[in-house]
């Protein structure tokens, strides 16, 4: 399953995908949800309806609340946008304690300290200098 990233994006038809999507690190990618729920005929659901990149649910009732679903197409133009805007995000294996865990950040480093941050509650005495001392990170497959 994709890891979700903190962002939101500029460009606002890509920004309903990735929010569709749940902002994952890799749109193509298997998602933890893809839906958008809005009224079929407010400006939103309109836009959706004529664009490429999204199908509607089949039950949809005109005047009511419908859901859209982001097709490959729009997974594929959103991971398209997302390179072409030099988005960073990427998931780290980072691993401390004999413990591996999936991080998204911008770079390793940040990575780490997101790590630490998580644990550093449960490891009152351990400072970020030991915590890097023998933590280590790496690109996730």
């Amino acid at each position: 399953m994709s890891k979700q990233v903190n962002r939101s994006l500029k460009d606002k038809a890509m920004d309903h995908i990735d929010h569709a999507l749940g902002r994952p690190v890799d749109p193509t990618g298997e998602t933890y949800r893809n839906h958008f729920a809005t009224d079929a005929d407010s400006k939103e659901g309109k836009a959706f309806d004529a664009s490429p990149y999204w199908d509607r649910h089949p039950s949809a009732d005109p005047g009511r609340l419908t859901f859209f679903f982001v097709n490959q197409a729009g997974r594929e133009a959103l991971k398209r946008h997302l390179i072409e805007i030099g988005d960073k995000h990427r998931i780290f294996d980072v691993s401390f304690n004999g413990f591996t865990q999936p991080v998204v950040a911008e770079s390793a480093s940040k990575a780490r300290y997101s790590l630490w941050l998580d644990i550093s509650d449960c490891f009152a005495d351990l400072s970020f200098k030991k915590f890097c001392q023998s933590a280590t990170v790496r690109v996730a497959a």
